[in-house]
């Protein structure tokens, strides 16, 4: 497998640039003014819309943060392995708790334990199969933050 998450910054490449370390501004390429100026005029159409283009930026917003936090606590970890324990130890928590919780709770259980599961899947596949190191993927993981947090700006 390749590196996930830094799979994801590629990709993202062809609309925002990350810095190297993830800190200050990204740059914007000519692709992300041209899908901004389309996406504000679809988002600006009705204020349903508007809505809709709140709920994204906030979306991107709460991802970005909690990427961005995990991120930075990673960087004192140990390794990637001791990363991945917490994780299980983490979802195994959360798993308890959706199954003792009320109804209306057990969702954002259910989701927050897809949230670390997945991060776990991309740690665990950038300490194995790409070789690299905690430092490396605190980086990727402030990166992507950076990333996510300017594609906020495609959204009005």
């Amino acid at each position: 497998m390749a590196d996930p998450i830094g799979d994801a910054i590629q990709a993202l490449n062809i609309l925002v640039v990350p810095t190297a370390d993830g800190s200050g501004s990204p740059t914007m390429t000519a692709l992300f003014g041209n899908i901004q100026t389309f996406t504000t005029a679809i988002f600006g159409i009705s204020s349903d819309m508007q809505k809709v283009s709140a709920d994204i930026k906030t979306a991107l917003t709460d991802a970005a943060t909690v990427v961005g936090k995990i991120g930075t606590s990673i960087g004192s970890a140990g390794s990637l392995t001791d990363v991945a324990g917490a994780m299980t130890a983490l979802q195994s928590s959360l798993s308890l708790l959706q199954t003792i919780a009320p109804a209306g709770t057990a969702a954002v259980f259910n989701s927050a334990s897809g949230l670390f599961q997945a991060i776990q899947s991309q740690l665990t596949a950038l300490a194995g199969d790409a070789g690299k190191t905690i430092a490396d993927a605190a980086t990727e993981l402030a990166q992507l933050a950076q990333l996510l947090t300017a594609l906020e700006g495609l959204f009005p």
